[in-house]
This record gives C-alpha cells, structure tokens and sequence, in this order.
C-alpha cells in the first residue's frame, strides 16, 4: 500500500529529471560517439574518443592550450572568491546580526541585486569602467578589462548571493551559545569562534555558488575576450564543431567540478552540527553602541557608490545628444533626451520583458515541482538522497553553454518543443533545478515527524498527509525556490542563447545582443528601463520572499 501510494510521485519526479536531465546528458553521449568525419580531427572516428580530444589538446600549442583553459578558469573563481566571499559575509553579519544604523535600506538593495540578470551587470559596471564605456562620464582609462573586469562583474553579481545565503546561516546560530561564550570571551572572540563556526554550512553554501557562476558562465567572459572551459565549449558548439569537439572541451573539468560538489556537499551533510531547537527562534542582535551610525554611514557609502556610479554612467549615456564626429562637437547631455531614450526603450523593452517572465514563471514552477517531488522522496531513502545530490553535481558543474547544447540535441527532432519557447522554459527549469534542490531539501527534511505521526495515527492516507501536512508546513521553502528559480531563470543566458527560437525575444538576448555594440545610448536606455522592471518586480517578490523566511518573535 505505501508503495502503491508513493507510486505517483516517484513517476512525477523520474518523468521531470528524465526531461530535464537525463535524456538530454543520453542525448549529448550518444551525439558525441556517433561516428562522424572531422576535418579538424583529421578522419572519421568516433567525436568523443581521442580524436577530437587531441584535437583540442593540440591545438594552438600542444597541451598549452587545456592548460591554459584550465588555468584561466582557476584564476577567475579564485579572484571572484576572494572579492565576493569576504565582502558578503561581513555585509551579511553586519545586515543580519547587528542593529547597524540603514540596514533594512541595505537588505532591501541586496534582496533586489538578486533580481538583476548577469548581462544588466556586465552592462553597467562595463559601461561606467570597461571598454565598453570608455569611462568618458569620469574622463578616465577604463580598468574594467580582460581577467580582472571578468573578476569583478562576476563578484559584484554573486555578492548579494553570498550576503543572504550567509546572512540566514548566521541568523540560524543558537542565542544561547553566544550569550553563554560571552562570559568567557569578548564579543570579537565570540563571532569568530562560535558565529562563524556555527554558519560555516550556509557560508560554504556561498562559496560554492559563487564558484560555480564564475566557472559555468559565458555572459562576460565572451565580452571581455577570456577563454574558460565554458567559453571554450561555447564557441565549440557555436562554431558548428559538434556535440564531441565541445563536450571534449567541457566534459573533463565537468566531471571535476561535480566530483567536488558532491565530496563537498556529502562533507557538509555528515560535519554539520545539528541545529539545536533554539535555532528557531529569534535570533541575537549584537549592539554596536557608539559605532552604530558611523559603521552604517560607511556602509551606505561603499555600497551607495558600488550602486550609483554605474547607474550614474548609464544615465549620462542615455541622454547624449547631438554631436558631430566629423566637426570635432562632443554631444551634449540634456533631460529631455534622457526622458526621450528612456520612452523609446521602455516600448522596445515591453515584449521582451513580458517573454522572459512569463517563460521564466513556467521554467521555475517546472523546477520546483520536481525539486520538491525529489526533496521529498529524499527524506525516507537514502537513493533518492543519492540521487538528488548527484542531480546537483552534475547541474551544477555544467556549464551553461553545455546545457544548452544538451537541451538542443534531445529535442531537436521533436517539433512541439524544438524551436518554440517551451525549450527555452526547459533550460530556465534544468538552470534552476539545482538551487531548488538545495533550498528544499533541507527545509524537507527538517519538517517535523511528530506532525506526520499525528496524521498517520488520524487514519490520514499518505497523500493526504502530503498536501494537509507536508506541502503547508514548507510553503516558505517553496516560495522561496520558487522566486530563486524564477530570479535564475529572468537572467538566463549562456543556455538560451543557443535555444531561442526565431521570434522569440527574452530581456536577457536583447541586451546581449546590444552589448556587442558598445553601451552607447540605445542600450543604456533599454538596461535603465529593465531596471526599472527589475526593481518593481524584485521589491515585490523580496517582500513576499520576506514574508515566507521570517521567523516568529
């Protein structure tokens, strides 16, 4: 009977992972060992043995150019660490666990930065410091390039990652263990020795996202010229080498990558202490005294100015006029020609911005409903659990371009779903999968079995217990990967840049394409007006998101 009545389930979730993960990695294995003739590779063979290996390797240089590859990606996750990680978990202790003078305001511009796609990102830091800008609102040399801008757009857009994921792990750590290590030690001691060792999951949490954005995205490193693994099979693909030529590129730092998430995240899930009960209330408020406003007024500026002066770049961009290259007249800026650009992208922005809503609303209930399925099924098997985390490894490390190319193979023969926006809602859904997974399986599991055993022993059937007890008790969770995923899926790009199908128009495309350009007027207008969007959008779903995660007094 109990089988019989997880049946439904368990056929949900194969029947999800089977769409968005398993038949697509079948698809790209048996697409890269068809046998093929490859110029590059010189023969016929199969794509995925040591033909189109060597053909990489060889490359340029011998085996320079995988050492190459392989280097260029360690540097910009080590960079966009060291920048992103020390940064957001002081932000996030100071935001979460003090009564620092203008912290909601803070919180509040660090729950919206969740909310803004990579490419608005690449757009403006690039347009006020790269090349792209030219840094003419400032009269300065742009820095913003190569390595370095890569670094340091990929950590400005993983910060607010690292402040939340790290502020809800330090507000989780007990009250009574501070207050009791504060008769043996100063406070400093204190949230060094016991805060930070009780969050250190959800901080290494951080850590690992932020690894994995730097190495899995294509969105700046194409911009900026940098060669990493995903950029790599990015242009593998694109170039029309085939599935073996990119998987040759991708596969090898894949398998890497997903053999440490999962040592990771098995490491994580046997050390972590157990929260004790009190982890559930509300939790200590450190007091700064005296420093209290001088620390916020601080925070206000180094964050104020991270935030305006890109703004401020693309502003004076959008409302440029006149000027005659020919005759040596710089343009002028004027409001009228700033609220000009603003009206005209905003017309331009409408379906765009629509699209990618609506096709991210589909990709991210999709995720959710699988990651939910599978988190659930996780609680009482340990397979299932075994599978869920190699659902997150293999997600996780594979890099955008790789999913989209796996996407496109499976169901390039299917009409219904090739070349219509259905594909594009299956790659926002197999994005966001894993951050779902990792945001509801612990929220499942820490659901409280007194609950279940009180509806079992009612004469409650196991569904029933499922949507009267289950689904209630974690409808903060849900929402919670719920807004996650539909955030992920709002910004997609390195996936769906190579599914959109003709006539199809995302936000995210739009300003990709417009970037190749330079951020002149055209495209400031279109990245302010998408702000605009992103801030009455993301304010509402922060307070929902708000709401969902707050715990009682």
């Amino acid at each position: 009977m109990r089988d019989r009545a997880g049946l439904p389930a368990r056929v949900l979730v194969v029947a999800g992972l089977t769409i968005l993960v398993f038949w697509p990695a079948a698809a790209t294995i048996l697409e890269a060992a068809r046998p093929t003739t490859s110029l590059d590779a010189g023969g016929s063979g199969s794509a995925l043995d040591l033909g189109a290996t060597v053909a990489v390797a060889t490359e340029d240089g011998g085996l320079a150019r995988p050492a190459r590859l392989a280097l260029e990606t360690l540097l910009v996750v080590a960079g966009t660490e060291a920048l992103a990680l020390p940064a957001g978990v002081l932000l996030a202790f100071l935001l979460f666990r003090t009564d620092v003078w203008g912290r909601r305001p803070l919180l509040a511009a660090m729950g919206l930065a969740l909310f803004v796609p990579l490419p608005l990102h690449a757009t403006t830091w690039l347009g006020a410091f790269g090349d792209a800008g030219r840094m003419q609102a400032f009269g300065l040399r742009p820095f913003l390039v190569g390595r370095l801008g890569v670094i340091v757009v990929t950590a400005m857009a993983a910060l607010s990652w690292v402040v939340l994921l790290s502020g809800v792990g330090l507000r989780l750590v007990e009250r009574e263990l501070e207050e009791s290590a504060l008769l043996d030690m100063p406070a400093i001691r204190v949230w060094w020795n016991v805060s930070l060792r009780r969050a250190a999951t959800p901080i290494a949490a951080a850590a690992l996202a932020v690894a994995v954005l730097a190495a899995g995205d294509m969105t700046v490193t194409d911009l900026l010229q940098v060669r990493t693994y995903a950029e790599e099979s990015y242009i593998q693909f694109t170039l029309g080498r085939g599935a073996g030529r990119a998987a040759a590129v991708a596969i090898p730092p894949m398998l890497l990558l997903g053999l440490g998430i999962a040592l990771v995240g098995r490491s994580l899930s046997r050390t972590a202490p157990a929260q004790l009960a009190t982890a559930f209330q509300r939790a200590k408020v450190w007091e700064l005294g005296s420093w209290r406003i001088p620390a916020g007024l601080v925070l206000m500026l180094v964050v104020g100015n991270a935030v305006a002066l890109p703004l401020f770049s693309l502003a004076w961009r959008a409302g440029r006029v006149g000027g005659r290259a020919t005759l040596g007249e710089a343009p002028s800026w004027s409001i009228s020609g700033f609220l000009g650009t603003l009206a005209f992208a905003a017309e331009e922005c409408r379906e765009p911005v629509a699209t990618s809503a609506t096709l991210a609303a589909a990709g991210a209930t999709l995720a959710v409903v699988v990651a939910w399925g599978l988190s659930w099924l996780s609680r009482s098997s340990r397979a299932w659990r075994g599978l869920a985390l190699i659902v997150v490894s293999l997600m996780l490390a594979a890099p955008g371009p790789v999913v989209g190319m796996a996407l496109l193979l499976a169901y390039r023969s299917i009409d219904a779903i090739y070349d219509t926006p259905t594909i594009v809602a299956f790659a926002m859904a197999a994005r966001a999968l894993p951050y779902a997974l990792l945001i509801l399986g612990p929220a499942l599991r820490s659901l409280p079995g007194e609950a279940f055993e009180a509806a079992a022993v009612d004469g409650w059937s196991p569904t029933a217990r499922v949507f009267h007890v289950a689904i209630p008790l974690s409808r903060r969770a849900t929402l919670a990967a719920w807004a996650s995923a539909f955030v992920l899926g709002l910004g997609e790009l390195p996936a769906t840049n190579l599914l959109t199908p003709p006539g199809v128009s995302t936000i995210s495309l739009l300003i990709w394409s417009l970037l190749h350009t330079g951020v002149e007027s055209h495209l400031a207008g279109v990245a302010l007006a998408t702000l605009g969007v992103v801030a009455v959008s993301g304010g509402a779903a922060c307070f929902l998101l708000g709401k969902s995660v707050s715990r009682p007094s």
